[in-house]
């Protein structure tokens, strides 16, 4: 009965990528605002594409094109831009973040060079299916709409937090902002946290050791556990 083969193959498939749709719905944007109906998860199931990528991978180039967007379901991507001989890391993409919207809605070229840190699982959605999703589908235009509008505010108050002050401060509000979903621990070498701040790394070196011997985070080999989280929002604030 070999026939039944490609036929159960076919089942896991489809299966595989409803449950690739579903997560890609809970984790979009405003489910309790814009709600998928279970037919809308459907033809996203059938649009989306998955794959893993080893950790190394470029995913995208400085001044590449953008024809699709990503979204990270599982594994960390580094954003980098090079000035110079210098390089400079911008944002760590995790779980549920997005990945080339901003130059893909805008039609411009990449303006990082994105980077998996570990093996990343990604969810795909490429230009002509997306498209024509969001013509035929509002409440998945407002949620890419909603998703984008609201890593911007909360990239505007991050430039805001690391603006003013010291650098005490701004290593304050960046492992506060890096902990923002609960999970206390920093899984970040501190050259990248340098690279971040755009300072250097003995001096965030110097502003860690001395939280650490105040009690307000504990440091270990490539992460930085936070702590007393109350302290280090009384530094940010000032």
């Amino acid at each position: 009965m070999s026939w039944k083969r490609p036929r159960q193959a076919g089942l896991i498939q489809i299966v595989d990528m409803l449950r690739h749709a579903a997560w890609m719905a809970r984790h979009l944007g405003r489910g309790d605002l814009f709600p998928f109906t279970p037919e809308e998860v459907s033809e996203l199931a059938a649009t989306i594409g998955v794959e893993t990528v080893e950790a190394g991978t470029r995913l995208l180039g400085t001044g590449g094109p953008v024809e699709f967007i990503g979204i990270i379901e599982r594994g960390e991507v580094e954003l980098s831009h090079r000035a110079g001989i210098r390089r400079v890391v911008l944002q760590i993409l995790r779980d549920g973040d997005l990945l080339g919207d901003v130059p893909f809605f805008c039609r411009l070229p990449s303006p990082f060079t994105a980077r998996a840190l570990t093996e990343v699982m990604l969810i795909r959605l490429d230009r002509p299916s997306l498209d024509q999703l969001l013509a035929a589908r509002p409440a998945l235009a407002q949620r890419f709409l909603y998703s984008l509008a609201s890593r911007l505010d909360r990239m505007q108050q991050r430039l805001l937090q690391l603006a003013g002050g010291d650098l005490r401060r701004q290593v304050a509000s960046l492992l506060l902002g890096e902990t923002a979903d609960a999970q206390p621990v920093v899984r970040l070498p501190q050259a990248t946290l340098a690279q971040l701040l755009g300072a250097t790394r003995p001096a965030v070196n110097r502003i860690l050791k001395a939280l650490e011997a105040e009690g307000l985070i504990r440091l270990g080999y490539r992460e930085i556990e936070v702590t007393d989280p109350r302290a280090l929002e009384r530094i940010a604030a000032g």
